[in-house]
């Protein structure tokens, strides 16, 4: 631990009074939006047609894990992906039980339409 944040967190203990500590609350909430707004700035731009992603924090949640690569990049205020799905994950997204999404019997990819950038975890190797 720094010196520094050694004292902030001793002028925290010892010293912050009730405003202080509503400061100091504001900083953190401020930096942590920044921190996850450039991680997924980072995550977003490593999403690129032919990459090999599985998907995470979607909703409705069985969508989360499927697998697939990326067919087509559309930007805009929010950049979102088509993902072919791979054949084991069509599998499952047929037997889901989702209305949504119609999967025929005999399909062994399926195009996801609409799938935000970020929730694309790009698979390396």
């Amino acid at each position: 631990m720094s010196n520094t944040l050694e004292q902030v967190a001793e002028f925290i203990v010892n010293e912050a009074d009730s405003e202080d500590i509503d400061r100091i609350i504001d900083a953190v909430k401020t930096r942590r939006s920044t921190l996850r707004q450039h991680s997924a700035a980072i995550a977003a731009a490593s999403v690129k047609t032919g990459a090999r992603v599985e998907l995470q924090n979607l909703s409705p949640k069985y969508l989360n894990g499927l697998t697939g690569t990326v067919a087509e990049v559309k930007r805009g205020r929010v950049t979102r992906a088509t993902v072919k799905l791979d054949e084991e994950s069509t599998k499952q997204l047929r037997w889901s039980g989702s209305r949504r999404f119609f999967v025929s019997e005999k399909a062994t990819e399926y195009d996801l339409h609409g799938v935000p950038v970020t929730s694309c975890k790009v698979h390396t190797g």
